[in-house]
């Protein structure tokens, strides 16, 4: 019998280059198992209307807001258009803001941006470029906007320690006319909304009209991009800036105090959750501006509004002045294998009062006032409870239960015992 040569031979066609990947494709099922062991928490806050760099406009407010953020993801919405030095506020609508104030948004914590909002197009087609450019520069993920329809539309990806996590995001109402991205211009992810056969861009009232609901083809890109994020990340986190709430006008609806402004609109309950059936693990959404309720649906949550969380206002823009437009909370959610563990909730309040004078007359003024204006805080004690039992009212409609323990409160998952939420807010 002669030499059987053929495991030298085997051993000799595993190269360094071989073992080298083998080792890569351990380490990576490692990391995936790991993946798995661990929860992968997620940081949600309200809208940030930031007009300038807090490292320098008030850097102490920086450092507490930092003291409030924290985990694998750190989620809000940029309310507003990047411009560069030299391009005058007058040139657009007035929610512009210096570069820098990106720079500031990630010493905060901020790792995942949505840019789709009424106020992604206040410098046209040069803000939505400088955003897009000042953006990616400083690698901050983001979505929403492009420099085409499908790049606006398209899922952007963070990767964790804990998990590969998705972002698509759109908008529906009050955005200008050009601010819709389109194949060969950039924009904005538009969901563009009917009432009947009317178009409800939640710029005048339309009091006779039928009930609205998402325009078919924009519904449809937007379902496609969940479905594509859902193939390709661990979590997918869809986010709506939404202005429309029924067939009032946004303004009407505000300067007025009507209920409405309080609650989701019927066609976005539904619309949302279509979005989780798509594949939305959490769906979350800004524009009101202001708390509304959370429901867990499927087993996901959909948080309909967090309001605010930087919030520089002109103190021009009075209809938009309501006291509970300055009080908000922060959500932490924590995921573990693909399933929602817990969601915890912290109440924040917003200085409704800048330092220096205030120009109550011009919206497009930027100064200390307005830059120091609308920073959060935590809000403890009887403030705190306070806007942790409207939450909890919201919510309750939704079937949610939320408890409260101290200046926190805990939703209730269906696993968490009885469906009962603490102290007040049962009332």
């Amino acid at each position: 019998m002669g030499l059987d040569t053929s495991l030298p031979t085997m051993r000799s066609a595993v190269t360094p280059h071989v073992m080298a990947a083998l080792a890569l494709l351990v380490l990576g099922a490692v990391s995936a198992a790991r993946s798995q062991e661990s929860p992968l928490t997620v940081t949600m806050t309200g809208q940030a209307m930031i007009r300038s760099d807090l490292r320098t406009t008030d850097p102490h407010a920086l450092a507490r807001i930092r003291s409030m953020l924290a985990g694998d993801v750190i989620f809000t919405n940029l309310e507003g258009t990047v411009a560069e030095p030299g391009q005058s506020v007058h040139q657009g609508r007035g929610f512009l803001t210096p570069p820098q104030a990106l720079d500031a948004l990630q010493a905060m914590g901020f790792n995942l941006l949505a840019l789709s909002d009424n106020h992604a197009f206040d410098l046209q087609v040069s803000g939505t470029a400088n955003t897009l450019r000042e953006a990616d520069l400083r690698h901050l993920v983001h979505a929403g906007t492009g420099l085409t329809l499908a790049a606006a539309a398209a899922p952007a990806y963070l990767s964790t320690a804990h998990g590969r996590v998705a972002l698509v995001a759109s908008a529906s109402g009050l955005l200008p006319a050009g601010a819709r991205a389109t194949a060969s211009q950039p924009g904005v992810n538009e969901l563009r909304i009917e009432a009947g056969t009317l178009p409800n861009e939640a710029s005048s009232d339309l009091p006779s009209a039928p009930t609205n609901h998402p325009l078919a083809d924009d519904a449809r890109r937007v379902l496609t991009s969940i479905r594509e994020a859902r193939r390709k990340a661990d979590l997918v986190i869809v986010y709506q800036h939404n202005h429309v709430f029924g067939n009032e006008s946004f303004s009407t609806l505000f300067s007025e105090g009507m209920p409405a402004r309080l609650r989701p609109n019927v066609w976005l309950v539904k619309w949302v959750h279509r979005e989780v059936d798509a594949g939305a693990d959490i769906v979350v959404m800004h524009g009101a501006p202001l708390l509304h309720g959370v429901e867990i649906y499927k087993g996901k949550p959909i948080f309909y509004d967090l309001g605010n969380f930087i919030y520089n206002l002109p103190p021009a823009a009075t209809f938009l002045d309501d006291p509970i437009n300055w009080e908000s909370a922060v959500a932490y959610v924590q995921f573990q294998g693909g399933k929602l563990q817990s969601i915890s909730l912290r109440p924040i309040v917003l200085n409704n009062i800048g330092e220096g004078q205030p120009d109550v007359h011009n919206e497009f003024t930027n100064n200390q006032f307005l830059d120091t204006r609308g920073l959060p805080e935590p809000a403890s004690g009887a403030k705190g409870r306070y806007i942790l039992e409207r939450l909890a009212r919201l919510s309750r409609p939704f079937g949610t239960r939320i408890q409260i323990q101290g200046d926190s409160a805990r939703l209730q998952l269906r696993d968490d015992g009885p469906r009962a939420t603490g102290g007040a807010a049962q009332r």
